[in-house]
């Protein structure tokens, strides 16, 4: 089993996230307690050697009261130059981090009836009228995109296709991890309405389904930073077979000659029949589906109870992710030194030009 990655952040307490201190070059930061006794020496008035003139006039021009105050400059550019050489031995780096997203996901096909029984409305929620299908695919949504309240935390690291089907099997939208595209495809699903479309070819639908997983690769992306686990097809009817090229249990047993786990549905409280009465439908064929291929088979009889099939199903079914993070260290020290040498070297130019003393 791959869990997620541990990442260790390693970081000088009170500094910021994107600056960083190596040991042992962090101890140099301790030298910033001497410069408060550098300046004091600097700034402590000391005897200088005199030289008598005849006449001071021609030095008052180089050291007049505002140049005076101005040498206090000096020192502090000195102090500013021994800060950034200090800061720069302490070798401070800034990290560019970055991350890759390794997932063991899996292959949902989702198998869905179309046949005109799907316009009944026994799944409805309370307070609204919906049919079959669109109870269905508004599950069908929140199953991929997910729904906290539904129990239902989403597949973003699937891949998800969709299969529809009546008389004839259509794959309408093929594996992918593009799940906007997957969703689009659903909502412009609608009930057959040709009488020569209708019926429940629920082996063609499967066996479809089996074709389209039984050849995906089992890595995608650069890197392989998808790795298919498993493959899993949810079907889902609110009836029998009753046409098609392929029986179920012929679908079943291919889907289980390559290793394919089909869960099934039975969607709905039974068939509409004259004078408004429900027949049960046989529901054998979707049981021993999932029984030759180490599925599941459920039955949904409202909105709720299909949300709680899915979220028993998410269970079931989980993909797992790992982050794998990369740590790139920068340099920062030039940049200190850049601004130290800088200090120095207009300190040394306003002591022998504008701010000099003499003597």
């Amino acid at each position: 089993m791959m869990g997620a990655a541990t990442v260790t952040h390693r970081h000088l307490p009170l500094t910021p996230d994107w600056l960083w201190w190596p040991e042992p070059w962090v101890w140099a930061l301790w030298l910033v307690l001497l410069l408060p006794l550098l300046w004091y020496f600097w700034r402590r008035p000391q005897r200088r050697p005199v030289i008598r003139f005849s006449s001071l006039a021609e030095l008052r021009a180089a050291s007049d009261g505002r140049r005076k105050r101005l040498r206090s400059v000096l020192p502090l550019l000195r102090t500013v130059a021994l800060l950034c050489l200090i800061v720069a031995a302490a070798r401070p780096q800034r990290p560019d981090e970055a991350s890759r997203v390794f997932a063991r996901g899996i292959a949902i096909q989702m198998v869905v009836d179309t046949s005109s029984s799907m316009y009944d409305f026994d799944l409805s929620p309370p307070g609204r009228q919906m049919t079959r299908l669109e109870v269905v695919k508004d599950v069908f949504r929140k199953f991929v995109q997910g729904d906290r309240s539904a129990g239902l935390p989403g597949r973003p690291n699937d891949l998800v296709g969709m299969i529809r089907f009546a008389r004839y099997a259509d794959a309408v939208c093929p594996l992918t991890l593009d799940h906007a595209n997957v969703l689009e495809v659903l909502d412009q699903t609608q009930i057959v309405q040709r009488r020569d479309e209708d019926g429940t070819a629920i082996g063609d639908g499967l066996a479809l389904a089996v074709e389209r997983l039984k050849e995906l690769k089992r890595t995608s992306g650069s890197g392989g930073q998808l790795t298919i686990t498993s493959r899993v097809v949810i079907l889902l009817s609110d009836g029998e077979n009753n046409c098609g090229l392929v029986t179920p249990q012929q679908a079943g047993e291919l889907a289980a000659t390559y290793g394919i786990r089909v869960y099934t549905i039975l969607a709905g409280t039974g068939r509409r029949a004259t004078f408004g009465l429900r027949l049960p439908v046989d529901d054998r064929d979707l049981r021993q589906i999932a029984e030759v291929t180490g599925g599941k088979h459920f039955r949904a009889q409202d909105e709720e109870s299909l949300e709680k099939i899915y979220a028993e199903i998410d269970q079931l079914e989980r993909s797992e992710v790992e982050e794998r993070r990369f740590v790139r260290w920068g340099e920062l020290a030039h940049w200190w030194l850049v601004t130290a040498f800088a200090a120095l070297s207009l300190q040394t130019l306003l002591e022998a030009t504008w701010l000099r003393k003499i003597p």
